[in-house]
């Protein structure tokens, strides 16, 4: 109890000066459907704010804003109100220092085709954060950009993982807010500046800084592949961060959205982090990322143990990701081992043949004693071989047309001369055709004509040795 009091004391102290309360959230729209009034979204706004704060109204306004090709500018076009999430109940995130969670949502429609713009902001961010010249006086604003195609619906990017708020200083730490996008669309994320008032925050410094915030043992950094983010912090206080993904469809920029984060960070001997590891270590690929192949059919399963030195502090492990998000779900179940709080977490997946992709899906395990969080990333690959090898001598495109009807063609880069296996196997994982092709080193361009009926195949490229360079999912309507 002594420990808890001096948490809350050194936090409401650094905050004692300060009235306001944004500390992040996002704006994700979902497509629902199309009619002859437009096309219908789902519309949801998260908002973080500190309960030292000024409360929040519980309906909030968004703007809608549509580009004009023309002139490049985005124009209002309406202002919507929405109000909290169909409970109507304000979540609590942190019992330590009050953290609300705001759920707003409801359904907009947008009247026609185009590319749209939706805003929402706010008066005023928390004053207490030092990486910015003058926090209090700035707005908290959110962006989020969709194209909206009634004939090829497309929904916004999101994150899966929810945000965190508490770290502590000179310890690496990790946290993945698990960047995903519902179609399937390629995405890439970055780190941004955080908007107030039609433009960036004033004097914004990047947590990145060796001098002020991070040190040289963790700087402040997103991971290109797998979105986690590993910070260790040299320094006490509150900062801010900002994220965005771009989503592409066939090369073409279709939607962004923009995510704030506040990080309280605090003195790292009042509190252990909890302690989280594998009992069978992953395998790896070759850049070093824990990296699971698993084949259609095939179950796979995964169990970590974690726990708290500090005896009584209740640990819980989450865990967030695609896996979970489609038909035939993977199962995630925890359990204490009755030594003292360590607790074990049993990831379960079975996928079938229809979820066959080269694109792994990436599944973050997220372990809590309710003040600290970590996260561990894990990508799973579902695929027609198992082996998880060095492929970068190969370079794949996707296939085009897709949807095909009697041929496809597949662009592909070889750093050396290979023999190359192409396979094409049904929805039910049966081999429906083969070819051998002895390919030259360097830009190949292969197409591959066909006699097959309309349904869904998979497209496999393997080398010589068998191991499977990718697989791509292929449509053919007649």
């Amino acid at each position: 109890m002594k420990k808890l009091i001096t948490l809350i004391l050194g936090i409401a102290l650094t905050f004692s000066s300060y009235a306001t309360h944004l500390m992040g959230g996002q704006i994700s729209a979902t497509y629902l459907s199309s009619d002859t009034t437009g096309s219908h979204y789902f519309l949801e706004l998260d908002v973080y704010r500190d309960t030292l704060g000024v409360p929040m109204t519980l309906a909030q306004t968004v703007e809608i804003y549509e580009l004009d090709i023309t002139t490049g500018i985005y124009n209002l076009v309406s202002v919507d109100s929405i109000s909290l999430g169909a409970s109507g109940a304000v979540a609590t995130m942190s019992a330590v220092y009050g953290v609300e969670i705001y759920h707003f949502a409801d359904s907009i429609t947008f009247p026609a085709n185009g590319y749209y713009m939706i805003k929402w902001s706010d008066c005023c961010r928390n004053g207490a954060i030092i990486n910015m010249s003058s926090a209090l006086t700035e707005d908290m604003e959110f962006l989020t950009y969709v194209n909206v195609d009634s004939a090829n619906p497309n929904s916004s990017p999101t994150y899966l993982a929810p945000p965190v708020i508490y770290l502590p200083t000179n310890n690496v730490w990790q946290y993945n807010p698990l960047p995903f996008d519902p179609d399937g669309d390629s995405l890439v994320w970055n780190l941004s500046v955080p908007l107030s008032n039609n433009t960036t925050v004033a004097g914004y410094q990047y947590l990145s800084d060796t001098v002020l915030y991070s040190n040289t043992t963790g700087i402040f950094s997103m991971d290109a592949i797998t979105g986690e983010i590993t910070w260790d912090p040299k320094m006490v206080g509150n900062f801010v961060a900002s994220f965005a993904i771009q989503e592409f469809r066939n090369g073409v920029l279709v939607g962004a959205m923009s995510r704030d984060m506040q990080f309280v960070v605090v003195p790292d001997s009042t509190n252990a982090v909890p302690d989280v590891s594998f009992m069978q270590s992953p395998p790896t690929n070759n850049l070093g990322y824990p990296y699971v192949k698993i084949m259609p059919g095939q179950n796979y399963d995964i169990t970590l143990l974690a726990s708290d030195a500090d005896a009584n502090d209740v640990v819980i492990m989450d865990v967030y990701g695609e896996p979970f998000e489609i038909l035939n779900p993977a199962s995630f179940n925890v359990s204490n081992t009755g030594n003292g709080n360590e607790i074990e977490g049993v990831f379960a997946w079975t996928p079938d043949v229809s979820q066959v992709r080269s694109k792994p899906y990436v599944v973050v395990f997220r372990t809590t004693d309710n003040f600290f969080y970590f996260d561990e990333t894990v990508q799973f690959e579902v695929s027609l071989t198992t082996a998880v090898e060095d492929v970068n001598v190969f370079e794949v495109m996707d296939i085009y047309p897709n949807p095909a009807n009697t041929n496809f063609t597949l662009p592909i880069n070889l750093d050396q001369g290979q023999r190359i296996t192409l396979d094409i196997y049904n929805f039910l994982g049966v081999k429906v055709s083969s070819e051998e092709l002895n390919l030259a080193s360097g830009n190949h361009i292969l197409v591959k004509n066909f006699d097959l009926r309309s349904g869904q195949y998979f497209v496999n490229l393997a080398a010589e040795n068998g191991i499977a360079i990718t697989t791509k999912k292929l449509v053919v309507v007649k």
